[in-house]
């Protein structure tokens, strides 16, 4: 069998999702995407390379590689389950480390099944290592405050976007020197995917949240989904960290999605649990390997959400 790796084009998006929807129907035995589009939206980004594997020609797998500046990671990677066993899910991750190699991205990583030595044993090889879980976390969306929370960018003058987006940008370096999600903020804008709600002042935002809303989204009907969010480093972060979660939820319900999810590392500890004791539970969890074998931005006092499925 000839298995090669390329570039996905638009006209292979659909089949590729499919491919994502199949082999993770087929492992976990449940549907775990809904009315979600994970593959379009991101090929449609700056800031992503999506690749296929073909088998014979016909596609087999696909994988999605995602450049945060000095962070990278990878995923869902998928291969057809009628495909499964025959090396195409190793080809996928040769050529997409070659990707993170290009970028000379200083931390690289992805978000895997805890409970599956397989997957765990493939990444290794590569030189990926296990560190702490990922909690996919929810919570139900009540009615809107009485005062409105935060700030949205899309409401921004158009002369004012480029100075909020430089201001998400350097909350992201403070955290972690070249963190850089302004392909993220970008994407969600342009798309129309949802929005981006901040806090803080508005020449110089103490926190920001890259929130995905609904059907053809990376969230789904119903539900707002946080992909990325991060406040200031030190003194008053926590405080920030709770206005944050407070201007999401505000969205959420103006948005009419019933459910808040997120994802946080539980290496971020006091993140962790301020989630906890705001009611938020956990739905199901990974578990983030990462190359080399530090922890990158998962630190205790890191208010920082995010999860690299």
């Amino acid at each position: 069998m000839e298995i090669e790796v390329r570039p996905l084009t638009e006209t292979d998006l659909d089949g590729a999702e499919q491919i994502v929807r199949d082999a993770f129907g087929d492992f976990l035995g449940l549907d775990v995407f809904g009315d979600t589009a994970l593959l379009h939206t991101r090929f449609h980004a700056l800031h992503t390379v999506s690749l296929g594997a073909f088998a014979d020609g016909e596609l087999a797998g696909a994988t999605v590689a995602t450049r945060w500046g000095s962070v990278a990671y990878f995923g869902p990677l998928a291969v057809a389950p009628k495909r499964w066993g025959n090396g195409i899910g190793r080809r996928l991750v040769e050529a997409t480390t070659d990707v993170l190699a290009a970028w000379d991205a200083a931390h690289q990583g992805l978000f895997t099944f805890a409970q599956s030595p397989q997957h765990h044993g493939l990444y290794q090889q590569f030189g990926f290592w296990p560190r702490f879980l990922t909690a996919i976390m929810s919570l139900p969306v009540s009615g809107r405050a009485a005062v409105a929370l935060g700030w949205r960018m899309s409401a921004a003058a158009p002369q004012d976007r480029a100075g909020l987006v430089a201001g998400c940008a350097a909350v992201t370096a403070a955290v972690l020197p070249g963190l850089d999600v302004t392909g993220e903020i970008l994407a969600v804008l342009d798309q129309g995917l949802g929005e981006v709600v901040l806090v803080g002042e508005p020449e110089a935002p103490r926190g920001f949240a890259v929130c995905h809303t609904g059907a053809g989204t990376e969230a789904g009907s119903g539900i707002t989904y946080i992909k990325f969010a991060a406040v200031l480093p030190g003194p008053g972060a926590a405080q920030a960290f709770a206005a944050l979660l407070d201007a999401c939820r505000d969205y959420a319900a103006s948005a009419g999605a019933r459910r808040l999810v997120l994802g946080v590392n539980t290496a971020r500890h006091d993140a962790y649990r301020h989630l906890v004791r705001a009611g938020f539970r956990t739905d199901t969890s990974g578990v983030t390997m990462h190359r080399p074998n530090e922890p990158g931005y998962d630190r205790e006092d890191v208010y920082l959400l995010d999860d690299w499925r």
